[in-house]
C-alpha cells in the first residue's frame, strides 16, 4: 500500500493473513489480504488510478504525470482497542518531473510498533459446579513470542463426562512488551511516449525480523481518443522472515502479482474501471508468532500453513461527478477467492464534497466479509491429516465495518493540509459466509492521520 494512504493500509492490514504481527506491516511494502483484493503492489495500484481524474476530482486521484514538483509529509497514529497494538508512523513522498517524458516518485516511511498481539486460542471449559477452566495458561515472553512451556502442561478437568463441557474460546496474547521499528523506501520511474506510459519501480523494507525487496513493471496504453486505458502490470516481492523466537531459522517467500486493467470514460461525468489481479505466493507462508492449541495433549504448538497460495481478485469501480453539487461519488466492489478456501467481498463508498474557500470533506464507508480458511479452527482436538492447521483470527470467517472522514484545506495554490480519522469494527456476526463462531477475536481500532502536500 502506498505510504501516502495510511487509512487504507491499516484497514487492509487488519485483514491481512500472511504477515507476522497484525499491524507490523502497516503502510507496508505489500502485505496480502486474506479475502480482500490483495494489496496490489503500489506500482500496480498507481497505474490503476491513473485515469480516474474527472472534473472536480483532481485533488482526490493520482495524476498520471505531475507538472510540478511535489512533496508530501504525513503522520499517523493507530490504536487498537483492548490495549493491543499501537503504531505511529512518519512518511514522506517526493514527485520530480524530469523533463517532458520522465517522472520520478520516491517514498519513505518509518513506523514504530508496540503492544500485544493474539498468539493462539484456548477453549473455555465450564463445569456444572461453576468451575471455569481456560487451561493451559501459558505466559509468553515479550518480543520473542516463545511460550514458556517448561514442566507439565496445566491440568484440566476430564471432558465428556457430563460434568464439564467445552463452551467458547479465549485468546492468549503476547505480553505488552513487543516493540519494533520498520523502515521502508521505494521509487517509481515513469516514461511517457505518446499515449503510452512505461513504469519501473523498486523498494525495500526492513524490520528486526523481516526484510522485503520488490520490483515492479507496468504499462499503460490509452486509445479511443484517450477514453479507454489498458493497463498491464507485474511485480515480484522477495521476503525473508527471521523470527525472534526461532534463532538460526529463516524462511523465504516469493510473491508474484499480475494485473490486467481496463478504464473506460463513459461520459463527461462517469468513469468505469475493471481490474483483474492474480497473486501467487510461494515459500514460507506460516506465521512463526502464531500457535494452535491442541486439546488432545493440552499444549500449544506452532501453526503450519500451505507453502503456496494463489489468489484471484476482481475490482469494479465506478465514479460519478455531480456537476450541480461539484461533488463526486466513488463506488468500489471487490470479489476475491484464494485456494486456501477464503472467499471475500468488499463494498466501499466515498463522497468527495468541496465546501468552498479551499475546504473539502470526504466521508467514506466500507463493508468487508470473508469466509474462513479450509485449515482454520479456533483450536484443534487432534492435528488434521493434511498437515495444515492455523488458529490465526485473520483466517477466521468474519465481517468488518469501517469508515472515515477526511478534511482537506487548500492553504494556498501550492500547499494543502489533510486531516483524517478512521474507525474499524471487526465482528464475527457481521460475516455473510457460513463460518464457525469467532466472537472471542472481535476487536476494533482508530486511526488518526495528518499530512501536508506542497508543490514547488
Amino acid at each position: 500500500m502506498a505510504v501516502t494512504d495510511p487509512q487504507h493500509s491499516v484497514t487492509d492490514a487488519a485483514e491481512d493473513c500472511n504477515t507476522p504481527p497484525p499491524v507490523q506491516r502497516v503502510a507496508g511494502t505489500e502485505p496480502r489480504v486474506c479475502g480482500e483484493v490483495p494489496r496490489t503492489h503500489k506500482t500496480l495500484r498507481a497505474l490503476s488510478s491513473a485515469a480516474l481524474a474527472l472534473p472536480g476530482l483532481a485533488s482526490s486521484v493520482q495524476a498520471t504525470a505531475a507538472m510540478e514538483r511535489q512533496w508530501d509529509l504525513g503522520y499517523f497514529n493507530y490504536v487498537e482497542g483492548g490495549a493491543r497494538m499501537r503504531v505511529e508512523g512518519l512518511k514522506q513522498g517526493l514527485v520530480l518531473p524530469l523533463g517532458e517524458a520522465l517522472e520520478l516518485r520516491v517514498n519513505g516511511v518509518r513506523d514504530t510498533i508496540s503492544g500485544a498481539s493474539p498468539i493462539y486460542n484456548v477453549p473455555v471449559i465450564r463445569c456444572r459446579d461453576g468451575r471455569v477452566f481456560t487451561a493451559p495458561v501459558i505466559s509468553v515472553s515479550g518480543a520473542s513470542g516463545n511460550p514458556q512451556s517448561g514442566g507439565p502442561p496445566p491440568e484440566r478437568p476430564p471432558l465428556n463426562t457430563g460434568e464439564c463441557r467445552l463452551s467458547s474460546a479465549q485468546q492468549v496474547l503476547l505480553e505488552d512488551t513487543f516493540q519494533d521499528v520498520r523502515t521502508a523506501g521505494d521509487f517509481k520511474l515513469d516514461y511517457t511516449r505518446g499515449d503510452t506510459i512505461l513504469g519501473l519501480g523498486a523498494g525495500v523494507s526492513q524490520e528486526r525480523d523481516y526484510d522485503s525487496r520488490f520490483l515492479a513493471l507496468d504499462l499503460r496504453r490509452a486509445f479511443n481518443d484517450k477514453l479507454t486505458t489498458l493497463a498491464l502490470g507485474y511485480s515480484l516481492a522477495a521476503d525473508t522472515f527471521s523470527p525472534l523466537n526461532r534463532p538460526g531459522f529463516s524462511g523465504d517467500k516469493d510473491a508474484h502479482q499480475f494485473l490486467l486493467g481496463l478504464t473506460q470514460v463513459l461520459s463527461r461525468n462517469d468513469l468505469l474501471q475493471i481490474n483483474l489481479t492474480l497473486g501467487d505466493d510461494r515459500g514460507y507462508l506460516s506465521d512463526p508468532y502464531k500457535n494452535v492449541y491442541l486439546l488432545a495433549t493440552n499444549t500449544a504448538i506452532e501453526e503450519s500453513r500451505p507453502d503456496r497460495r494463489r489468489q484471484w481478485n476482481l475490482l469494479a469501480r465506478y465514479n460519478h461527478y455531480f456537476a450541480e453539487l461539484k461533488a463526486a461519488l466513488h463506488l468500489d466492489y471487490r470479489y476475491s477467492w484464494s485456494d486456501w478456501g477464503i472467499e471475500a467481498q468488499t463494498l466501499e463508498a466515498a463522497w468527495i464534497q468541496p465546501l468552498g474557500q479551499g475546504w473539502q470533506l470526504v466521508p467514506r464507508l466500507r463493508y468487508y466479509t470473508q469466509g474462513e480458511a479450509d485449515f482454520y479452527r479456533s483450536y484443534f482436538e487432534t492435528l488434521p491429516s493434511s498437515g495444515d492447521y492455523s488458529s490465526d483470527y485473520r483466517l477466521a470467517g468474519f465481517g468488518a465495518l469501517s469508515g472515515g472522514l477526511k478534511l482537506t484545506r487548500q492553504l494556498s495554490a501550492q500547499a494543502r493540509l489533510d486531516l483524517g480519522v478512521e474507525f474499524y469494527d471487526r465482528q464475527s456476526d457481521y460475516g455473510l459466509q457460513g463460518h464457525t463462531e469467532s466472537t472471542f477475536a472481535d476487536y476494533g481500532f482508530t486511526l488518526y492521520s495528518l499530512s501536508l502536500h506542497l508543490e514547488f
